[in-house]
């Protein structure tokens, strides 16, 4: 083993170039409290403050800025080891080891030395072991991104059951839709299936290649820097499964689009399983070579869309039962009202909101759970929708005009429409009774008061009037 700092100043110079790259607040509830332990070989052991901390550390995104900070600092390849031991348990060989996380190290453009091979290797030989040793390593995927976990939802189903479809097995054989296209915003899941379809495949000893199109570009000027491209064409033209991220950021990059061209030719007629995703619809990724666009077309293009109401309940609820965290029901609505945009930011703000009542010991609550949302999605979010845009909403939902709500019709239908109208007013534009009541045709600020408690109320035991309340809630801002 080289020489190398002790593991407190290796973490300490690490978080040092982490604090410039998290934001502020997921670096002091999340890093900051982590201490380096020891090192273990390559590998450096950090403790973390729970087993909650490890979970969000443990994400794709935060393990390549982790060991890349790693790295840096040492001057070598690292590996990083997490373990959950609270600060106060801190000494250099921790006796209770709640959870290990481990991060493969050896990056995706660190190719063989074939001019000169070690122990007198022919070329062939060094280019078969160096891919032998990416074979039993993690080659980039996630174990955790499973189809098992995956929540499916009338935005992501044809993208979905098109990637259970895939996982083609042998060479020649009659794959799912060849090439398989998945495109979606950043955060909506499509990379989740991308390394789903992987696992299958890995379970079903199925020779692939994972790579994000940047990791593609590397490897290819690596190749060209060191005459090795016979062996770059090797690497992915002999496998039977090829899962390309982020297709997009091939633009503006000529020759790495013509050497993915010709590896597509190739594994597509010798019957390759080839699986891509985008953020856009490939006939709108421009200038990219049309040649290469038009294949992107050839099989499948699949989008998924942002969750609806339903499906982000669902997936919060899968989370809370995962990770065994008791959020009560009422919380992970006012989180999925709150948070719309896409499933990446949804999980952020539900690891926030576990975190902060698990760090603080603190119990959650409507106010605590707002105040964690506010700092994700804004304060007061909807405090541009007008009482005029609410009652709209209300009345379209439920097949009614807005003068028949500020009528004086008393039918069962027109109350309740009523009532949830007055509940929207003052808990989602936060209008008082009063307020509420002037512009509800001048009803009493008492009657505005005993509305809402009646939704509030029917709420809890009622999921047709509580699906009802959330749907016409997620509507509010459209």
């Amino acid at each position: 083993m080289q020489n190398r700092p002790d593991p407190v100043s290796a973490w300490q110079a690490a978080l040092g170039r982490l604090q410039l790259e998290i934001p502020q607040e997921q670096f002091n509830t999340f890093l900051r409290p982590c201490f380096g332990l020891r090192w273990e070989d390559d590998c450096l052991v950090v403790g973390a403050a729970t087993t909650f901390a490890v979970s969000w550390l443990e994400l794709p995104l935060h393990l390549e800025m982790v060991r890349e900070a790693v790295a840096k600092t040492t001057g070598a390849q690292s590996s990083v080891r997490y373990l959950a031991v609270p600060a106060s348990d801190h000494n250099p060989t921790p006796q209770r080891e709640v959870s290990v996380y481990s991060v493969v190290a050896e990056p995706a453009t660190r190719l063989p030395d074939l001019t000169n091979p070690d122990g007198g290797q022919s070329q062939r030989e060094a280019a078969a072991a160096w891919q032998g040793r990416q074979s039993n390593q993690a080659v980039g995927l996630n174990p955790r991104y499973t189809f098992d976990n995956f929540v499916v939802g009338e935005s992501n189903q044809l993208a979905y059951h098109a990637a259970r479809a895939v996982n083609a097995g042998e060479r020649g054989a009659t794959p799912g839709y060849n090439p398989l296209l998945l495109y979606a915003g950043s955060g909506m899941g499509k990379t989740h299936l991308l390394h789903a379809i992987g696992n299958v495949a890995r379970q079903q000893s199925v020779s692939l290649r994972y790579v994000t199109s940047e990791q593609f570009t590397n490897e290819f000027v690596s190749a060209i820097n060191r005459r090795a491209m016979p062996e770059f064409r090797e690497r992915y033209r002999s496998v039977d499964l090829l899962l390309l991220d982020d297709v997009q950021f091939l633009v503006g990059k000529e020759q790495t689009q013509e050497a993915l061209f010709h590896t597509f030719n190739d594994l597509h007629q010798a019957g390759a399983q080839i699986v891509l995703t985008s953020d856009r619809p490939p006939e709108t990724i421009t200038p990219l070579e049309d040649r290469l666009r038009s294949r992107f077309q050839w099989g499948l293009v699949a989008d998924i869309r942002p969750p609806s109401l339903e499906t982000r309940l669902a997936m919060l609820h899968s989370w809370a039962s995962d990770s065994g965290s008791e959020v009560p029901p009422p919380m992970l609505d006012l989180i999925a009202q709150r948070v719309s945009r896409n499933v990446r930011q949804l999980l952020g703000a539900f690891n926030r909101v576990v975190a902060s009542s698990q760090l603080l010991s603190a119990p959650l609550t409507a106010e605590s759970v707002a105040a964690q949302l506010d700092a994700i999605v804004g304060p007061d979010a909807r405090a541009e929708v007008t009482p005029q845009q609410a009652l709209g909403k209300v009345a379209r939902h439920y097949g009614l005009s807005t003068e028949q709500i500020l009528g004086r019709n008393r039918t069962a239908a027109v109350a309740l429409a009523r009532q949830v109208t007055m509940y929207l007013l003052v808990s989602e534009l936060n209008m008082t009774p009063t307020g509420a009541g002037r512009f509800l045709a001048g009803r009493n600020h008492s009657t505005v008061i005993h509305g809402v408690a009646r939704v509030r109320q029917g709420m809890e035991s009622d999921s047709r009037l509580k699906h009802a309340v959330l749907a016409i809630t997620e509507t509010l801002n459209d």
